[in-house]
């Protein structure tokens, strides 16, 4: 079943709760937080001991995080700046890192015993830590009404038996963008308006063919986002095709299976086809944006995050471009991308650190952030509502609508401890399929990997 934003709302509240949804600042503490579900704002519901840290807290926190897009920085520090004003004698270090090596770092830091106090987190990755009790428990610092005025998805995204180890700051999810020029030049004359009409892999097919033909051989029809730690975008192909990567209780791999070979196949074919880069396969160093902004590609498939980049006018795409909807077969089907902010379980300041998190995800700091680093909220109040996009609303449209394709499974299959380890093994075999490895051994070696990540 599709993962409708707005059904995610409806299963949760009624229309009249949502309409009771508001923008909450908690004044008595100054820390701020989400709104509270049903327009309870300062709740004393509790889910733990405290809803929010009990003093004003003082002192200094580190908070890591990738050095993502000019707007991801412009609202982490507009955070900052209201975050120390609201709470005096409190500072909030930045230690910004490339996304490469990022993890790594982390991992040094945990070993070393100076991990950062916060840090950023994607949802494919947070199960790595919260496995192994690395991250503060949230419970304490959050009503049950606060927990429930996130998308009920995303909140899951962040927990670890039932146990949440952060919070879900915002998602994202690709979407295809192309140059307008050269679609006139292949002779592509219609090109989905919405989601319902979305290409076919067939059709697909027949305009990466027209593109083809009409690009030098130098020039490739699209590049694909699944780069490095990106692999799992692959996945897409296979829910679109209408398998799942593990069975029903998600104890095991449910592969081999013929939409896995179908998806497999298709994939394949890209290169042997000469429809992407040759260079394009997993791990190489440079990404599907990269790949369009230099004109190797007139069409790429892109995460909304990638969006500022692309537009922006100086260094940004030379030429009209504009977005559709990823290609569909059995169904349709996107990759959930996006981040949680997490903080050290052992941190010296856990109530600071614990308030940090919880100025994020309120209701102003979230929808500023969103606007700016184009984005998409994890609030239901703000999944609803008109956000002031700095950078091509259109696209922004295009991919929101594009994330009502991420069905709860595909949550609940990207979210698991375990898979950042499954991403691993999907990259690693991935790359020797799109060498030459049969799709009959490349699923087999999944397979088996998959099933040794889980245990079973």
């Amino acid at each position: 079943m599709p993962l409708s934003r707005r059904s995610f709302i409806q299963t949760s509240l009624g229309s009249a709760a949502l309409l009771g949804l508001a923008a909450c600042s908690d004044e008595s503490t100054g820390v701020g937080g989400p709104p509270a579900a049903g327009g309870q704002t300062g709740s004393t519901e509790s889910a733990g001991a405290k809803a929010s840290p009990s003093s004003t807290p003082t002192g200094t926190i580190t908070f890591a995080f990738w050095g993502g897009s000019e707007g991801e920085l412009k609202g982490f520090s507009y955070a900052k700046e209201k975050f120390e004003a609201a709470n005096p004698g409190a500072t909030v270090e930045f230690k910004v890192s490339p996304y490469d090596g990022f993890f790594s770092g982390i991992d040094r830091g945990f070993q070393a015993g100076n991990a950062p106090d916060v840090f950023r987190v994607d949802y494919t990755t947070i199960g790595k830590y919260s496995s192994e009790e690395l991250l503060l428990d949230m419970t304490p610092y959050f009503t049950t009404a606060e927990t429930e005025a996130f998308l009920p998805a995303l909140w899951n995204a962040v927990k670890f038996n039932g146990v949440p180890y952060g919070v879900p700051h915002q998602t994202d999810t690709s979407c295809v963008i192309y140059d307008t020029a050269a679609f006139e030049t292949a002779g592509i004359t219609s090109v989905p308006d919405s989601l319902e009409s979305a290409w076919t892999w067939d059709e697909f097919s027949e305009v990466a063919t027209k593109l083809r033909a009409s690009l030098p051989e130098t020039k490739f029809p699209f590049a694909y986002p699944w780069t490095q730690a990106g692999a799992f975008r692959w996945l897409s192909f296979l829910y679109q095709a209408g398998g799942t990567l593990l069975t029903d209780d998600l104890t095991k791999a449910a592969i081999p299976s013929d939409p896995a070979t179908k998806a497999l196949d298709f994939t394949k074919g890209f290169f042997e086809k000469s429809w992407v880069p040759p260079t394009a396969k997993i791990k190489t160093s440079q990404y599907s944006d990269s790949f369009f902004l230099s004109q190797t590609v007139p069409m790429a498939m892109i995460g909304d995050f990638l969006v500022p980049g692309i537009a922006d006018p100086k260094d940004g795409y030379k030429g009209d471009w504009k977005a559709t909807y990823l290609p569909r077969d059995v169904g349709a089907a996107a990759d959930l991308g996006g981040n949680a902010i997490v903080a050290r379980r052992d941190s010296a300041n856990a109530d600071l650190a614990a308030a940090w998190l919880r100025f994020l995800v309120s209701e102003d700091m979230m929808k500023y952030f969103c606007e700016q680093a184009i984005e998409l909220p994890t609030l239901q109040s703000l999944a609803t509502a008109e956000l002031e996009y700095v950078y091509r609303p259109d696209v922004v449209t295009i991919c929101a609508q594009q994330a009502t394709t991420i069905s709860d499974r595909i949550v609940a299959e990207s979210t698991l401890p375990t898979f950042n380890s499954i991403n691993t093994i999907l990259a690693d075999q991935l790359e020797l399929a799109f060498n030459g490895q049969s799709t009959e051994d490349t699923l087999a070696a999944l397979a088996q990997g998959v099933n040794q990540a889980l245990g079973s």
